[in-house]
């Protein structure tokens, strides 16, 4: 008991002492930033919106057919017809975004797995103990090092691209 009465009036009796945070391993990281700024990232956002595009003007191709089959329409089995058509035009569109939802998912997920290995690393290199994502804090003052910058020149380094891949689904 004593040697805390003893520690507690050390403390208020010398407010100079001063607590470094990165020589406690604390570390901010804004993961936007490195999903966004990292080549795979880029990558994948081009990836996707390359397949998009082209989803897109497949698409747009079969709706002028149909309205095409619609100016021409001359009896009931021709209405059927244009009927089944949007339908299946319905059905490919949804399949096609979910196609391209997985795979969003599986290389986001591929990006985020290499994103923690390089934080990992620079952690273990540069003695940090806690890494907090910029987003999560509330405030974070000026003694925190900021990593972002390494962790999109690690994981450039160690997974500059990530192939997205279409899957049929089932």
């Amino acid at each position: 008991m004593i040697n805390f009465k003893i520690f507690l009036i050390f403390l208020l009796l010398f407010p100079w002492i001063k607590i470094d945070c990165a020589s406690n391993g604390v570390a901010i990281v804004d993961l936007k930033k490195v999903a966004l700024r990292s080549k795979a990232g880029k990558g994948v956002e081009e990836q996707i919106a390359a397949i998009n595009n082209d989803a897109k003007k497949d698409f747009l191709d079969l709706e002028a057919n149909i309205k095409s089959m619609e100016s021409n329409k001359k009896s009931n089995s021709d209405a059927r017809t244009i009927e089944d058509a949007q339908l299946m035009l319905y059905d490919a569109v949804r399949h096609k975004k979910n196609q391209i939802a997985d795979a969003y998912r599986i290389a986001i997920s591929t990006l985020d797995g290499e994103i923690k290995k390089v934080i990992a690393k620079i952690c273990q290199k540069k003695g940090i103990e806690l890494v907090i994502a910029n987003d999560a804090a509330v405030y974070v003052g000026k003694k925190f090092p900021d990593i972002t910058s390494e962790v999109v020149a690690g994981v450039d380094l160690s997974c500059p691209a990530i192939k997205v891949e279409l899957k049929e689904q089932k």
